[in-house]
């Protein structure tokens, strides 16, 4: 106690000039809670890099998917406008097709040539009296 006193005094006693000022040692300061707090701190920037590397190749694995789906959409549309321009062409085909059989010149000539008839030489047309019933009419020659 007596030197914890002693201590006191000579730190509150005012030095002189003459007297160079002393330097007391102090203990050394235990780095131990920096680098704890440094270890901690390079930690934490580690798994924001991790968490950032992980987020980027998400995005980059997204975007190669995501232009893979547009290469195979377009592939598709591709064909199913080949496959259009094809139907359309059938179905002009299928139309002139249709003209030329359906022509009156064809069906006559069919009609001359395979079926035997011919055209109507004369024209015969009934008459009705206003008063004859029908049967009357189906019995005449």
């Amino acid at each position: 106690m007596a030197a914890a006193a002693q201590a006191r005094r000579a730190a509150a006693a005012p030095r002189s000039q003459e007297e160079p000022e002393r330097l007391q040692a102090r203990p050394a300061a235990r780095g131990a809670p920096q680098a704890r707090a440094r270890a901690a701190q390079r930690a934490r920037l580690t798994r924001v890099f991790v968490v950032f590397v992980i987020c980027i190749t998400v995005l980059a694995v997204g975007r190669v998917a995501l232009s893979f789906a547009v290469v195979q959409k377009t592939v598709q549309t591709a064909a199913v406008v080949r496959e259009e321009r094809q139907l359309s062409s059938q179905n002009a085909q299928l139309a002139e097709t249709l003209a030329q059989l359906g022509s009156t010149v064809r069906i006559r000539h069919i009609a001359e040539t395979q079926l035997g008839l011919v055209d109507a030489d004369h024209v015969q047309y009934l008459r009705v009296a206003k008063g004859a019933r029908l049967a009357k009419v189906a019995l005449r020659p």
